[in-house]
């Protein structure tokens, strides 16, 4: 059975929602922007002036306050995942690239949420500096031309996140109303005011 445009677009919506709460219910992770309502705070400049748009963006709350992007792939199987997860890599690889020289070392975090997981014989590897290389070479143009920088890739590696959520996770999540009480008492965002 074909599923059309449409229901795909409301299925990827409908998951960025989920992942967003979830992420949020941590009381670690603030998700202020989504690529639906604010699609320009979700987009990263990598190299080459190459623009890719994350789903979701924000950062960390408390004393660790790195910036974040989530991809969020809301998919019933592995389906073409791993195609993407290399181009999410590569993407990471380059953005940072491409931040680390126009502002800086801002210590950003890329999350991909997955409702299905994937690769499963090679999920070990998921996020080493090997696989972000292996990556980058079927996405050169995200390479601009460069040489890959060792130093950039240790970090790159050490900032990827792999999460798989169920969607029975939600029924175990805070609410948003208790989030709030939550975060009230935990003073997470005090070291931020």
């Amino acid at each position: 059975m074909a599923v059309d445009a449409e229901e795909v677009q409301e299925l990827g919506r409908d998951g960025v929602a989920s992942v967003k709460r979830w992420l949020e219910a941590t009381t670690f992770i603030e998700l202020n922007w989504n690529v639906y309502e604010d699609a320009p705070m979700c987009v990263m400049t990598c190299l080459g002036g190459i623009r890719k748009k994350f789903d979701l963006a924000g950062s960390f709350i408390g004393q660790r306050r790195n910036p974040v992007v989530v991809e969020s792939k809301w998919y019933r199987t592995a389906g073409a995942q791993h195609k993407y997860y290399k181009e999410f890599l590569a993407t990471a690889y380059s953005s940072t690239v491409k931040e680390m020289e126009e502002r800086g070392d801002t210590g950003r975090e890329y999350l991909w949420v997955t409702k299905h997981p994937f690769q499963i014989g090679e999920w070990t590897t998921l996020t080493t500096e090997e696989k972000i290389k292996a990556s980058l070479v079927e996405y050169p143009t995200l390479l601009d031309n460069r040489e890959i920088d060792a130093g950039v890739l240790r970090k790159v590696s050490e900032r990827i996140w792999v999460l798989v959520m169920h969607q029975k996770q939600e029924d175990i999540s805070l609410t948003n109303e208790e989030l709030m009480i939550v975060l009230a008492k935990l003073a997470r965002k005090a070291p931020t005011l």
